[in-house]
């Protein structure tokens, strides 16, 4: 099955919206200082907003992304960084490969179905060395109930996806299904599935509505 968020991403008004993106929030900052040791897989890089930044910062770093349109930007903004088309769930690198794997804004929820963002994590289990972390960014359910959204609420209901753990987000450049999962469910499926061990979750200042998450190779 293809995801039904590939074609969005490779847009025009999608390349346009990323590629004016090359920072890092005050948390990536804080976690990059604080877990990330070269080399380093990153991941749903983009257009290479955090890859340019981990680059600037001296880490060895290899950007990948499965939408070819992105890519062929990034190596257009940034020629001296290595970026690689490829898919989360099937990674074209050898077991144990890098010290650190980086998922950025919610990446792993935009793959879909399921079964799809399972095979990611296995991956991604696969081609980090032991004792390396895994960092990443995901969506909390308890952010839909915080406030009223009526058009979240209309839109999800004609798609039929309302109940569903993937839900239809509206973005500037379009509309994304998006998965949302607890952090309990969440760490409990990765650690069933996969040889990553969690080690904490990081909130930002304004709350948990978008946790970043930090697992460990074991």
């Amino acid at each position: 099955m293809e995801n039904p968020n590939f074609n969005t991403y490779k847009t025009d008004k999608s390349l346009d919206n990323y590629s004016k993106k090359a920072y890092l929030t005050n948390i990536e900052s804080f976690l990059i200082d604080k877990y990330f040791k070269s080399p380093v897989l990153d991941l749903g890089c983009g257009t290479g907003r955090t890859t340019k930044c981990l680059f600037d910062k001296g880490f060895d770093v290899t950007g990948v992304e499965i939408v070819k349109e992105m890519v062929e930007k990034a190596k257009s903004l940034f020629p001296k960084i290595k970026f690689r088309i490829g898919d989360a769930t099937n990674l074209k690198f050898k077991d144990s490969s890098f010290n650190t794997v980086f998922f950025s804004f919610n990446g792993p929820d935009y793959i879909h179905p399921e079964e799809k963002r399972i095979e990611a994590f296995k991956e991604i289990s696969r081609v980090l060395k032991r004792e390396g972390f895994f960092v990443f960014s995901s969506h909390n359910p308890k952010a839909l109930f915080l406030k009223p959204r009526p058009n979240f609420i209309l839109r999800n209901l004609k798609r039929g996806t309302l109940f569903s753990r993937y839900k239809m987000e509206q973005q500037p450049f379009g509309t994304l299904l998006t998965h949302y999962m607890s952090p309990k469910k969440q760490i409990e499926m990765i650690e069933r599935n996969t040889d990553l061990r969690f080690v904490k979750m990081y909130r930002k200042s304004g709350g948990d509505l978008h946790p970043h998450y930090v697992f460990v190779k074991k």
